[in-house]
C-alpha cells in the first residue's frame, strides 16, 4: 500500500512516522485531516492491529468522518479501531470499571440542567435559602474545580459545603456529571495501577486532533495511557486555541515536550486553502503574539485579491452592505450562497444582518448561536403574532399561554386540552367554552386568568382589524403583556440580562416599523408579515445543504470551516479584542481568534468595522479594532459596496442560470 505517494513531504514524514512520540503542528488550512486519515492507514499497513490504536478527538461527527476517510482510504471494516471523543472514551472506561470507585455499572450521566437540578437539591438538604442562589453559576463553578480551572479559595469557599453534598446526591443516584466522565476516568487510572496496565497493553499506539484544544485533565489521560509504550501523536495548532473558557490549555503541547522529550517534531507550513495576501495578513496579525510556537503559513497558490475594510456608519449600514455584496457576488462570480461565511464575535450581532437578509431574500443558516428570530423572548411575541392571526393556531396559544405567567397550571392546561379532544375542537375554542360556563367544568379557579390572556388576543385582534398599523399594535401588546416586568422577575439576580432580552425585544419592534415604511413593502400587514419571516423561522435543517444559505455564525463556531469570501463585522474596539476578555487578561487569545477568521477565507477576505452602533437601547460611537493596525500596510484597502449589477450583466446571469436548469 504505497500511501504516501498522495503527500507532500512533510505530510509523508507525519504519516510515515509510525513508533515513538509525534508532535505535529498543523498551521490553518494544512490538510491535517488528510495526514491524520493516512497516518493511521500507515500504521494498518506496517501491521499495528485495529484495536490497539486508539484515536481521541472532540465531536461525535469528527470521530465519525476519521473512522470513515481511513475506511475509504484502507476499504478495511475497521471494527476493532476505536475513535471517539475524549468524554465518550471516559464512559468506556466506565462502564467497565466505574465499580471500583463504589458506583454501579448502570450509572447515569447528568447533562447541565440535571446537574443544577441536584445542586438544588442539595441546597434544599442543607436548608440553604435558595431563592439567593444563582445555580447556573454555582454549576460553572463546580464544574471548575473539579475539573481543576480554579481552586478552593477566597470567595469560593462559601459553597464548599454545597459541592460536597452535591457529590453526596450523585453518589446516592448512581450518577455522574460530564466532567465525571473525565475525572473519575483518571482517578480509576491513577488508583488501580493493574487497570491502568492493562489498558496501555490494550491502547499502544495513541492519535490526539486539535490537541491545542484539551484540557489538563484530558491531557493526564493521554499521558497516563501513552508514558509507557510512547507511541504518541498529537496534532494541533496552538495559534488556534481559542477555548480557554471551556477549559483548554494550549500550553498542554509545552508539557507533552517536557513529559515526551525525545519527541519529533513535525511542521506544517503548507497552507491548501489561502491565497497569498490572505496568509500573509495572518502571519503579520499572530506574529505579535509572543507565547506561541513560531511558524510560517505559506502557499503554492497565487497571490489573490486584496483583503478589503470598510466603514458603515451604523450597524443597519454594515447589514445592508454585506446583503448587497452577497447578492452581487453571487450574480457576478456565479458563486452559491453555501460559499459565503459570514463571521461575527458574538451572537448578539446577528440581528441586524439578519433582518438584511430577510429583506433581501437572502437564505441563511445560524451556527454557534440561536437565530435571532429563535431567541425566546423573539419568538413569545411572534408567537402573539401568530395567534392573532390564526386563534385556532394550538402549538403557539400553548406557547404563550402562560407567558408572562398567568398561574393557569398543568391541571388546567391538561383539563382545556382534554375538553378540546372531546369536542374535536382548537384549544382557543375550548377556553371560549369554559370562560361561558367554567362551573360545568370544573373550571372556576382558572376562569379569570383565562379571561385576561382571551381578552388581550380580543384586544389586539381588533386593532388589527381596525387598520391601525402592525408596529403599533405590536408594541401595544408587549405594554399590555408587561413583558419587561415579566423579564424582571424572571431574572432578578441579573437585571443585565433582562435588559439585553427586552433589548432584543426593542430591536424586532423596530424591525417590523422599518418593514412598514419601506416603500417596497406592498402589504404591510400581519398575514405578510408572518409569510415573511417563516423562512427563517422554519426549520433550518432542510434539504438545502449547506450550498443553499450563507453560514452566519461566531468565529467560535466557524473553527475548521472555510469559505470562498469571508465577510467579517463587527471588526471594532471592545467587540475584538472583547472587553471582557481584556478584562481577564485574554489579549492573546482574542488575536488568536481574529486569526482564525482570516484564515477561514480562501479566495477573498471583507471586513467592516462601524463608526456607531447600537448597544442595547443606545447608540454609541466606536473605534477599529487595534489588531487592524497589526496587518501590513498594502494589503488591506479600503472597501466600498460592489458597484450595482447592471441589466446586460443580469440578463447574461439568469440566462446561465436558465441553462443550468435545463
Amino acid at each position: 500500500m504505497n500511501l504516501l505517494q498522495h503527500l507532500n513531504d512533510r505530510q509523508a514524514e507525519a504519516a510515515g512516522t509510525v513508533h515513538g512520540p509525534l508532535l505535529i503542528i498543523a498551521g490553518a488550512g494544512s490538510g491535517k485531516t488528510r495526514v491524520i486519515t493516512y497516518r493511521i492507514a500507515h500504521m494498518l499497513a506496517e501491521g499495528v492491529r485495529q484495536s490497539e490504536i486508539l484515536a481521541l478527538t472532540f465531536t461525535n461527527k469528527a470521530a465519525r468522518e476519521m473512522v470513515e476517510r481511513v475506511r475509504s482510504v484502507t476499504g478495511a471494516k475497521l471494527a476493532g479501531l476505536t475513535a471517539s471523543t475524549f468524554h465518550a472514551f471516559g464512559v468506556k472506561i466506565l462502564r467497565e470499571r466505574i465499580g471500583l470507585l463504589g458506583y454501579r455499572e448502570n450509572f447515569s450521566i447528568y447533562d447541565q440542567v440535571d446537574r443544577n437540578d441536584v445542586i438544588r437539591e442539595a441546597a434544599r438538604s442543607l436548608a440553604l435559602p435558595r431563592d439567593s442562589l444563582d445555580f447556573s453559576k454555582i454549576g460553572a463553578l463546580f464544574s471548575a474545580i473539579k475539573t481543576g480551572r480554579l481552586p478552593w479559595a477566597g470567595g469560593n469557599l462559601d459553597h464548599r459545603s454545597l459541592y460536597l453534598e452535591y457529590q453526596e446526591h450523585l453518589k446516592a443516584y448512581n450518577a455522574v456529571d460530564f466532567d465525571d466522565l473525565i475525572v473519575l476516568t483518571i482517578r480509576v487510572l491513577e488508583e488501580f495501577p493493574g487497570v491502568l496496565e492493562e489498558y496501555r497493553e490494550r491502547y499502544r499506539y495513541i492519535m490526539v486532533d486539535e490537541f491545542q484544544d484539551t484540557s489538563l485533565s484530558q491531557y493526564r489521560i493521554v499521558r497516563l495511557l501513552g508514558e509507557k509504550h510512547r507511541n504518541v501523536c498529537v496534532v494541533g495548532d496552538d495559534d488556534q486555541s481559542i477555548y480557554s473558557w471551556r477549559g483548554a490549555n494550549y500550553q498542554n503541547i509545552v508539557f507533552f515536550e517536557r513529559d515526551f522529550p525525545e519527541r519529533a517534531e513535525i511542521k506544517l507550513e503548507q497552507n491548501y486553502r489561502s491565497t497569498r495576501r490572505i496568509l500573509d495578513a495572518a502571519n503579520a496579525l499572530i506574529a505579535h503574539n509572543k507565547d506561541r510556537k513560531p511558524k510560517e503559513l505559506w502557499t503554492g497558490g497565487g497571490e489573490g485579491k486584496a483583503i478589503e475594510l470598510s466603514y458603515p456608519e451604523s450597524d443597519a449600514d454594515e447589514a445592508r452592505f454585506i446583503a448587497e455584496t452577497i447578492r452581487t457576488h453571487t450574480m457576478r462570480d456565479k458563486l452559491v450562497y453555501g460559499q459565503f461565511g459570514v463571521l461575527v464575535r458574538t451572537n448578539s450581532l446577528t440581528a441586524p444582518i439578519e433582518e438584511a437578509f430577510l429583506s433581501e431574500n437572502i437564505p441563511y443558516r445560524v451556527s454557534g448561536g440561536t437565530s435571532f428570530f429563535q431567541r425566546k423572548e423573539v419568538k413569545d411575541i411572534i408567537s402573539y403574532l401568530r395567534v392573532l392571526a390564526n386563534r385556532d393556531d394550538d402549538v403557539n396559544l400553548l406557547r404563550i399561554i402562560n407567558t408572562p405567567r398567568r398561574g393557569i397550571g398543568r391541571r388546567t392546561l391538561q383539563q382545556l386540552r382534554d375538553l378540546a379532544e372531546s369536542r374535536s375542537c382548537s384549544l382557543f375554542a375550548a377556553i371560549e367554552a369554559v370562560r361561558r360556563a367554567p362551573e360545568s367544568q370544573g373550571l372556576q379557579k382558572g376562569a379569570a386568568d383565562l379571561d385576561e390572556l382571551v381578552g388581550t388576543i380580543e384586544t389586539h385582534r381588533e386593532l388589527i382589524r381596525s387598520g391601525r398599523r402592525l408596529s403599533e399594535t405590536a408594541r401595544s401588546l408587549v405594554t399590555s403583556l408587561d413583558y419587561w416586568g415579566y423579564l424582571v422577575a424572571e431574572y432578578q439576580k441579573n437585571e443585565r440580562i433582562a435588559t439585553w432580552k427586552f433589548a432584543n425585544i426593542t430591536r424586532f419592534l423596530d424591525m417590523i416599523e422599518r418593514w412598514e415604511n419601506d416603500p417596497d413593502t406592498e402589504d404591510p400587514g400581519l398575514f405578510a408579515f408572518l409569510s415573511r419571516i417563516t423562512l427563517v423561522t422554519s426549520d433550518e435543517d432542510d434539504d438545502d445543504g449547506e450550498k443553499g444559505k450563507v453560514n452566519l455564525s461566531t468565529i467560535h463556531a466557524a473553527k475548521g470551516l472555510e469559505f470562498e469570501i469571508v465577510l467579517l463585522a463587527g471588526v471594532e474596539d471592545a467587540i475584538i479584542p472583547h472587553a471582557r476578555a481584556l478584562e481577564e487578561g485574554s489579549l492573546e487569545e482574542e488575536r488568536r481568534l481574529f486569526y482564525v477568521a482570516i484564515t477561514r477565507a480562501k479566495q477573498k477576505l471583507i471586513m467592516t468595522s462601524c463608526r456607531k452602533r447600537r448597544v442595547m437601547r443606545e447608540t454609541v460611537e466606536c473605534s477599529p479594532s487595534p489588531f487592524l493596525a497589526e496587518l501590513p500596510e498594502g494589503l488591506v484597502e479600503s472597501g466600498a459596496a460592489p458597484a450595482e449589477v447592471d441589466a446586460e450583466e443580469a440578463r447574461r446571469y439568469f440566462e446561465a442560470l436558465k441553462s443550468r436548469l435545463k
